[in-house]
């Protein structure tokens, strides 16, 4: 198959882009392939029911083959060129523009980009994102009364406030971690790991350093000495960057510098250079052939509807079981990355039991039937790799375990904790959701909330009037095109932000945005505080793709120091990076015109 650069040569982009679309169309059979790509609903492959969630059915033949990143069909492909092919040509339609007043027709998702950025890549991203969610949102739009029949689910006496679930939550401790601690932090707790290491993924970005070195160096470092090591992979995001391939660059990307504290693991596979996510995935496959190491996708659709259903959630849980098991975990996937603002964090504690117990549950779902070998397992008759890898010597001495960081108690903060996971489908359950609207409705002081991808439901609107009306100070730190990775969710973000300012206009609200002649960094944190005493963290966004087709997880924090470091950190980045935005007129700054790509997620905030 051809292969396009995306690079400045926008005009040569789209004709290899033809050659490629004329390619697919040739083909005879465009509709086989191991994974059916982002069109599940309708599909005729074998579909299993998963035991411990009844709300969805998987596939056997995703995780059927060793080592393998299962392909979705040409037809998925010939589909998704076809929208990239409409996007770049309209972005090299603005280019050609004479004045000021026609480049103002177009959409900011075409028109709005950095000087410095790679443009058809971007938008590229753009449309990928788009086209994974798109059956969920086209399911949502077949509802016309979904949106108010949603909304009323969501009412305030459905919605348990905090200090009724008390007896759920677990004595642990706490850390809030930086950009700066994450990696450090993330070492001591792999290099103290004495039995397992369980990692959910959903984004991998092969040109982050700290990524690769997590996966091609620490994690076989300390599988050498027999902690079993299992790593889920969501599939959509990967499947994404395999229909990518094709039209990614040729040529490797700079990456940042790693430093690495005394006494870890040499930063030796992870230094290699990789084209795309696929490249370093396969070359995780190859290294972990024959260890204790094993990897799976998560691969599921909503049962009712057929849509496809991703695991949106990250964590890494290091001796879940053990009763000083610890998890780093938060909006980060494998690591912070490089420029972004992001919420992480590390917990210690039974609680970590939690986190093992979901994480089971999810590994149990995608274990086809017997006798089917897993992606990255180790057969019956397979001898496991022993330590004559001369780059795992710091870490084995003749097969036995030589620790150079001593077991460790975190430094945090002592706190009650509860962990939720939400199992989003077509019923538009969202249980995260529920226990922050209980906390918002309990307020009686303040509100601070920071969320990297946003929308705010009415519902929740309705909420913030109450509070504010009560004498409750409510902050909010939203993104907007100047700081966000995606652009699809910014026309539903924009319209549901002047819905908010208009319904509870004593709101306060910080966007993230061009300040001083400044680009903001990436904002990706998401948090809540209350009263200045409990609050939550983790994956969760509060957007509707959580309620239908992300699934999340989330902690709820009884702590005043915790509270206490996420309203400072919310300070700060409120004061350095966002501008202050009170009106609703005020946010047709940032709105989008609407286009394909950012057609809203179902009916919930059309006009």
């Amino acid at each position: 198959m051809a292969r396009t650069t995306i690079g400045s040569d926008k005009a040569k982009c789209i004709d290899l882009l033809d050659e490629l679309i004329t390619e697919l169309s040739t083909l005879s059979d465009r509709s086989s392939g191991i994974s059916p790509g982002f069109d599940c609903i309708g599909n005729e492959l074998p579909w299993k029911q998963i035991g411990a969630f009844p709300q969805y059915e998987t596939l056997d033949s995703v995780n059927a083959t060793r080592g393998v990143i299962p392909l979705p069909s040409p037809e998925s492909a010939l589909e998704l060129f076809e929208q990239i092919k409409s996007a770049w040509q309209k972005r090299l339609d603005y280019e050609t523009c004479n004045n000021d007043e026609e480049r103002e027709s177009y959409c900011s998702c075409i028109g709005r980009w950095g000087q410095n950025q790679n443009v058809m890549k971007l938008i590229c991203n753009q449309v990928l994102e788009q086209r994974m969610s798109r059956e969920a949102s086209n399911c949502l739009r077949t509802q016309p009364a979904i949106a108010r029949m949603w909304n009323e689910a969501y009412s305030h006496d459905t919605c348990p406030h905090a200090e009724t679930m008390d007896c759920l939550y677990i004595d642990s401790s706490i850390r809030l971690l930086t950009t700066d601690t994450y990696l450090n932090a993330y070492i001591q707790a792999a290099l103290a790991a004495t039995s397992t290491i369980d990692i959910s993924i959903c984004y991998l970005f092969y040109t982050d350093p700290q990524a690769k070195y997590i996966l091609l160096d620490l994690l076989p470092y300390v599988a050498a000495r027999g902690v079993k090591i299992r790593v889920l992979f969501e599939l959509a995001t990967l499947e994404s960057q395999v229909l990518q391939m094709p039209l990614d660059s040729s040529s490797f990307e700079r990456e940042d510098p790693l430093l690495l504290p005394e006494g870890s693991p040499a930063y030796v596979r992870g230094a290699k250079k990789f084209r795309s996510a696929t490249d370093l995935v396969r070359e995780f496959f190859n290294l972990i052939s024959g260890t204790n190491i094993e990897a799976r996708y998560w691969f599921a659709r909503d049962k009712a509807c057929g849509y496809r259903v991703k695991n949106h959630g990250k964590c890494h849980i290091f001796d879940g079981n053990s009763k000083y098991g610890k998890v780093v975990a938060g909006g980060s996937n494998v690591a912070p990355r490089p420029g972004s603002l992001d919420t992480d964090f590390v917990i210690q504690g039974q609680v970590a039991g939690m986190y093992s117990a979901h994480f089971d549950s999810m590994w149990t779902a995608m274990t086809p039937d017997v006798g089917i070998n897993l992606a990255g397992s180790i057969s019956d008759n397979e001898e496991k790799k022993e330590c004559e890898d001369e780059q795992l010597h710091i870490a084995c001495t003749n097969g036995h375990w030589e620790s150079v960081i001593e077991p460790d108690v975190i430094a945090g903060h002592e706190a009650k904790i509860l962990f939720l996971p939400s199992t989003p489908c077509s019923s538009g359950e969202d249980v995260i959701l529920r226990c922050v609207l209980g906390a918002i409705n309990s307020a009686s002081e303040s509100i601070y909330m920071c969320m990297g991808h946003f929308n705010v439901p009415e519902v929740v609107s309705q909420a913030f009037k109450q509070a504010t009306g009560r004498g409750v100070k409510v902050s909010i730190i939203s993104n907007s095109l100047h700081c966000c990775d995606l652009r699809t969710g910014q026309l539903d973000l924009m319209r549901s932000l002047k819905r908010m300012l208009t319904v509870a206009p004593d709101v306060q609200l910080y966007v993230a945005a061009e300040k001083n002649g400044k680009v903001p960094p990436f904002l990706h944190s998401k948090y809540l505080v209350v009263d200045s005493k409990w609050a939550c963290a983790g994956s969760w966004n509060m957007w509707l793709r959580s309620s239908f087709y992300e699934a999340e997880q989330e902690i709820f924090v009884q702590s005043e120091p915790f509270a206490s470091d996420l309203e400072e950190k919310f300070t700060r980045e409120s004061e350095q990076f966002c501008i202050p935005v009170k009106t609703a007129d005020e946010c047709n700054q940032f709105l989008p015109k609407g286009c394909a790509i950012c057609e809203g997620f179902g009916p919930f905030f059309d006009v």
